[in-house]
Formats: structure tokens, sequence, C-alpha cells
């Protein structure tokens, strides 16, 4: 099984485990971020530059070959997804009560 919210396109025959175990879905995921106080023109403009970029053909290409689901979303929804993802992960670790060693 895989970990994403739905079958990878490429491979269709592997379920999600989230369709036997609701709720379970853990991705890895890849992000641009800039410096503090970067003026927003400039996130928005190489966001969509960016976004753009992931919808060539060639990169849909590269991105399916390799299993992954590009998605270029917006400087805000990054925000909120790595938000999202360190509250989801930060439950997760102290409810198994996981250290560094």
């Amino acid at each position: 099984a895989v970990t994403s919210p739905k079958r990878l396109p490429a491979h269709p025959q592997l379920p999600a485990l989230n369709e036997q175990v609701p709720g379970v879905v853990a991705v890895t995921w890849f992000g641009m971020v800039a410096p503090p106080g970067t003026p927003p023109a400039i996130t928005r403009k190489v966001s969509l530059m960016v976004s753009d970029i992931l919808k060539t053909p060639e990169m849909v290409r590269k991105f399916a070959e390799a299993g992954a689901d590009p998605v270029g979303n917006t400087p805000d929804e990054m925000d909120k997804w790595m938000r999202e993802d360190v509250d989801r992960w930060r439950s997760v670790i102290r409810a198994a009560s996981i250290k560094i060693d």
C-alpha cells in the first residue's frame, strides 16, 4: 500500500492505506520558502512561475515517472499545509512519547 491520500496514477494497483485505515496519510513534500520579510509581490511572482513550470508536459511526465504528484500551491496554501503538517506530526510524536536520543 501507499501512504498517500489516494492511489498513485503511476501504480493504480497499489491501494492507499487510507482506503483500509481512514485518516492514515503520510506524504513526502517539498516546498520553496523565502526569507521572512520578502515582499509579497516577489513571493507571488516566484510562486506563479514555479506553478507554471510544474504544469509543463515535460515536468508532469518527469514527476509522474517518479511517482510524485506536484501541487504548485500558493504561498498562503503552502503556509497552511506546513502548519497543519507540523501539528499532525507533533501530536503523533507526543502520543508516542518519541524522544531524540
